[in-house]
């Protein structure tokens, strides 16, 4: 997971170190449950730059967690339906099962007798 950033910049000629060390109070006030490291350095332009960085509260456990998440949604469909059905024949199960990009493409081919995603032939040549 990537860390998030927000970055401030104020001019030196209007913002005192006072009113950058205000609002960087303020930024950690409106997310009290984030862990925030702050970076805050002047320019050569005279305008401080003023970076949040909001870390992750991964753990190793959260991480594993997440991976195991992503191993049951990636079956696929073929052997999920063969393990509940007990169906020998692999080209019936198939037929039964359509993407949906599939059933787009009839819809087109129904209603427009044409492919999605086909030229549209118009004949003439055009090299711009």
């Amino acid at each position: 997971m990537k860390n998030k950033y927000l970055e401030y910049y104020m001019d030196s000629k209007i913002y005192s170190k006072d009113e950058v060390q205000q609002s960087i109070d303020d930024t950690k006030k409106e997310f009290p449950n984030k862990e925030i490291d702050v970076q805050v350095y002047l320019n050569k332009f005279g305008v401080y730059i003023v970076t949040f960085t909001f870390r992750n509260k991964s753990s190793f456990l959260k991480n594993i967690f997440i991976k195991l998440k992503m191993k049951k949604k990636d079956k696929f469909l073929l052997t999920e339906n063969i393990e509940n059905k007990n169906v020998k024949d692999v080209n019936q199960i198939i037929k039964v099962k359509k993407t949906k990009n599939e059933k787009v493409q009839q819809r087109f081919e129904k209603y427009y007798d044409k492919k999605y995603g086909e030229y549209k032939k118009t004949g003439t040549y055009r090299p711009y």
